[in-house]
Parts: C-alpha cells; structure tokens; sequence
C-alpha cells in the first residue's frame, strides 16, 4: 500500500512537471512532450511502485485538462500594408526676390495663417527711392515719345506737301491750304496735350508738396521722441533725411512742370502755319526748291521714326523697372499667398536676407495626402473616389480616407503612385509621417476555420485534436490558409465541433480529456479522501501537497503562452 501512494504522489509530481516545462527543463526536452515522455514516465512509475514492493498497481488514468473552441464556417480575412508618407496638399515656399534686412518676422512654425496675412518684413527705404526715381525717368521717356511723334508727324507734313506741290504746281493753292489746315490741327494738339501733359506735373508737385508736408511732421514727431529720449539719434537723422528727401522730390517736381511746360513749342507749329500761307504764294517758283526739300524731308522722316522708337522703347524699358521697383517694394512685406500652417521660419528680425533659402514655407494641413508607390498586383485594390482606411502609428489612430490619384503609369521603380487623402481638422497629423494603407483582402470564402493554436504537428502530418464526450480524437487536417487567430482547414469535422486549443501537446488519441470546470469540481471531491488516507503516514506531505497546488495554479497560468510559442509555422501558412 506505501508502494502505491508513493507511486502516485510520483506520477502527479511527474506529470505536474510536465505542464509547467519543468521536466522538459531538466530533460532537456523542448515544447512538446513526446510518446517517448508518456511511456517513459510510465515505466518509472512501475519501477517505483515495483521498489517498494506493492502487489496492487492503480490502473485508472487521470484525464488530461483541456479548453476548445467550436470549430465553423466563415471567411477568412486579413489585411496587408502599403507603406505611406503623409504630404500636404499645398506647401508654398516664400522667397521675395531681393536681398535685404529683416525688419519683423511676425509668425512663428506650427502657427495657422490666412491668406493675405502679413509674415514678415523687409527693409524698403532704399525701395521707395528707387520707385520714384523710375517713376520720374518714365515720365520723362514719356515726353520724348510725344516729341518725337511731334516731329516726325511735322516732318511727314513738309513730305506729302513738297510732293504735292511738286505733282502739280497748279494746284498749290488748294494744297498749300491743306497744309495749312494740317498745321492748325497739329498745333491744335499741341495745345491739347501740352494741358494734359502740363497738368500731370502739376499734380506730381501737390504730390511731392504733401509727401514733404508729412515727412516734415514725421521728422517733427521724432524730434519730441528723441528730446524724451525714447527713440535713438539715428532715427531722428533717418526722419530728418526723409524731410530732405521729400524736398528733393519738390524741387524735382518743379523741374518737371516747368521743363513740360517748355517742351510744347506753341510758337513753332504757329510758325508752321504761316510757312504753310507762304508756301501757297511761292508755290509757283519753288519747284526746284520742293524737290531739294522733298529729299530732305524723307531723311528728316526717317530720323523721325527713328527717335520716335527709340523714345517707345525707353518708355517700356522704363515701364519694366517702374514695375520691378514696385514688385520690389512688394515683396518687401511677405503676405500668405492662401490659409494653411506654417511649416518653417528660416530668418530672424535683425539678419540679413540673401534668397539663398525659402524665407517661410506654409502648407495645407487641414487634409493630408498619404502617398505610397504600389505594384502592379496591389494596383487593383485602388479606385478613385473608394475609401480606404489608412493608420497612423505616431498618434496610434486608423482613420478613413478616399483615394484621389492614381498614376496612369509606373515610375523607374516599377511601381505607381497613389494618393489616398485624409481629413486633418484638429491639426494631429503632420506633414513627412510615416502611414500604413490597410488592404483588406478575403483568402477563403465559407472555409472550416478553426484557432491557429489548435493545429499542431504530428509526425509531419498537420493535425488536431476534437472532443467527443470525454475522450480526445487526432484528426488529421490539410491547411488552405493560415492567419495569425484563425487557419481554414479542410478536414473531417463538421461546424460546432469542439477543438482542443489548450492542452493539445500531452494528448494521445483516445486519451481522457476534461474541461477546467470539471477538473476543478474532481480535485475538491478527491481532496478529502486524499487528506485523511494519508494523516498518520507522512507529517511533511501537508506542506508537499500545499506547494504542489500552488505549482499546479501557476502551470494552468502559463501554459497557454508556452504552447503559442511551441506553435511552428505550416506549409502553405502567410501572415500578414
């Protein structure tokens, strides 16, 4: 009878050992327990019951405990990942095309802009100069084109009349009144642009005279800051400077009116007019003079045309720098083209610009692009206008976009590129972070499913085990397809029949199986029984069967995870 309990006690401590990997340990076993283990641990126990001379040996076999999971029909479903990077929509760089100090920056990065806003400053007194000096040298070309028009229209006048009066001298009188009538018509005009002309200059000297009336209180207002100290001596000389130059623009403008005032010659074209009277007397005896004035004309006509061209081409040419002045000028205040973020700031107040970087990058955040480069195959899960979900490991969020490009052709890699876009309200995301696209993609349609930890490996022979009733069956299975929680099997077993996923590594075929509720309700019945059979035999075996228990709690805790890791790949087997 000692023979028989201590067979026992030895088979639970063997067995014990052998869930919680600590006879594989010591064995040098590794993840599953063979046939060899169950006929090895057998013939020990015989050998012990045998040492102590026992006659009786308990033939019952204690059922192994085990957890299941009905097997079913469904779909079998997984998702492969396309690597992305966000983009913004829209990321504008400023770089104003002049080189000066920056007076203010007034953004900071990550800050929100609206179009027009102000970003920052540079100097432009230097600008300013420079436009009204263009300004004025416009004016001036400006004039020379009228006088020149003047003179080559008079010296068109002096051609057709010779001709005229050279093609038929008798009729000089109606032609000489023809000149005459064309003289009193230029100098009509004359008169009417010389107003016109006379007029713009006048009100460039009113401009000048208020530019000077207001650089005159500014450099006013600058002497009372600077008598309270609270502006420096050189900005007092600046405003003092700006009040000599706006005098310097009078005095320009005053030069401009009077010199257009000179340019119109009144008395000339009245001059022409009486040439023009005279001629109809002379016409007669001036043929030979007509001839000679007719050469001379078409010269003076050519010259003409010439100044007059090269008077139209001073005028663009000074066009162009008035407009560059002013564009100049411009892009002195840097404004948002358009609303959005601002990505990057690349100056300070104080440094000099040197356009050699973009000053300010802004960018359109409230939608992000997720661009990825696919292959052909990962092509056709791609549509316009379809939503996809795309993740965001950095703030561990799965949102859904729709996609808005897709390339017509590949790149030098071989593969085209995609565009998925994303709404960004909150201003989470940014631009250049790394994104997932989920394809999702279905293996096998109305399959036999059964948990992945439940097919094990049996000989070489993919396999698992069900329950019917209280014994475990091996049934062999052929794998479709293997995922991470589920694998499609083809096999003999119908839906709803119980697959043994915990436990399955030390069954046998036909072994006795039973439910962790059930070995639970079997231990609190035996442990009575067990108690009082053995109270006078041994006085440690309280203490022995205390830490055994404790063992057994932490065996049935950590099994699962050592049969996860005992699980190997099968053929045929993918995860994503």
């Amino acid at each position: 009878m000692l023979g028989e309990v201590y067979g026992f006690r030895l088979f639970k401590t063997i067995e014990r050992m052998g869930e919680t990997g600590e006879l594989k340990s010591r064995l040098g076993w590794k993840r599953r327990l063979s046939h060899t283990w169950t006929l090895s641990a057998g013939l020990l126990l015989i050998m012990v019951i045998a040492g102590c001379q026992s006659t009786e040996v308990d033939s019952q076999q204690e059922s192994v405990t085990v957890e299941t999971q009905q097997a079913e029909i469904g779909d079998l479903t997984g998702e492969r990942i396309v690597n992305a990077t966000t983009q913004s929509l829209t990321e504008v760089s400023l770089t104003p095309e002049l080189t000066a100090d920056v007076t203010e920056v007034l953004v900071e990065e990550g800050e929100q802009v609206e179009q027009g806003q102000v970003l920052a400053r540079l100097d432009d007194s230097s600008l300013r100069n420079t436009l009204e000096q263009e300004r004025a040298a416009l004016r001036a070309a400006q004039s020379n084109v009228a006088v020149s028009e003047a003179g080559e229209r008079g010296a068109a006048a002096s051609v057709e009349q010779q001709q005229a009066q050279l093609e038929n001298a008798d009729h000089s009188i109606r032609q000489a009144q023809e000149q005459l009538n064309r003289a009193q018509i230029d100098l009509e005009q004359a008169r009417a642009n010389r107003g016109d002309e006379i007029e713009n200059a006048e009100q460039a000297l009113q401009t000048a005279e208020r530019n000077l009336q207001t650089a005159q209180n500014e450099r006013d207002r600058s002497q009372q800051l600077y008598d309270e100290g609270l502006i420096s001596e050189q900005e007092l000389e600046n405003a003092e400077n700006a009040v000599e130059d706006a005098r310097d623009s009078v005095t320009e403008a005053e030069n401009s009116l009077e010199q257009t005032k000179q340019e119109y010659n009144i008395e000339q074209l009245q001059s022409q007019v009486e040439t023009a009277r005279s001629n109809l007397q002379q016409a007669r005896d001036s043929k030979k003079e007509i001839r000679a004035g007719i050469e001379s004309s078409n010269a003076s006509v050519d010259e003409a045309q010439g100044n007059t061209e090269n008077a139209q081409a001073s005028v663009e040419q000074q066009r162009q720098a008035v407009q560059q002045a002013e564009d100049n000028l411009q892009d002195a205040v840097v404004t948002a083209p358009s609303s959005g973020r601002v990505l990057t700031v690349a100056v300070n107040p104080g440094e000099y610009y040197s356009q050699q970087d973009a000053m300010i990058t802004i960018g359109e955040m409230n939608t992000l692009n997720a661009t990825a480069a696919v292959t052909e195959e990962q092509l056709s899960s791609f549509e316009e206008g379809t939503e996809m979900d795309v993740r965001f490991p950095s703030i561990e969020q799965t949102r859904t976009g729709t996609v808005t490009y897709i390339a017509d052709s590949s790149n030098d890699n071989g593969l085209f590129n995609v565009e998925v876009q994303v709404e960004n309200p909150n201003g989470e995301l940014r631009s250049g972070i790394y994104a997932e696209i989920l394809l999702y993609e279905t293996y096998v349609s109305d399959g036999l499913l059964v948990p992945t930890s439940s097919v094990i490996d049996v000989d070489g022979e993919s396999s698992v085990f069900i329950r019917e009733e209280n014994q475990a069956r091996l049934v062999p299975v052929e794998v479709v397809r293997e995922e991470s929680d589920l694998t499609a099997i083809e096999a003999d077993i119908e839906a709803g029949t119980p697959v043994i996923t915990r436990g399955q590594y030390f069954l046998e075929d036909g072994a006795s199986v039973q439910s962790p509720q059930e070995a639970e309700e079997s231990s609190q019945n035996s442990s009575g029984d067990s108690g009082s059979s053995e109270e006078g035999d041994a006085g440690g075996t309280g203490e022995e069967n205390t830490e055994s228990n404790e063992e057994n709690e932490e065996s049935d805790a950590d099994s699962s995870s050592e049969e996860a890791a005992s699980v190997a790949p099968r053929n045929g087997g993918m995860t994503s």
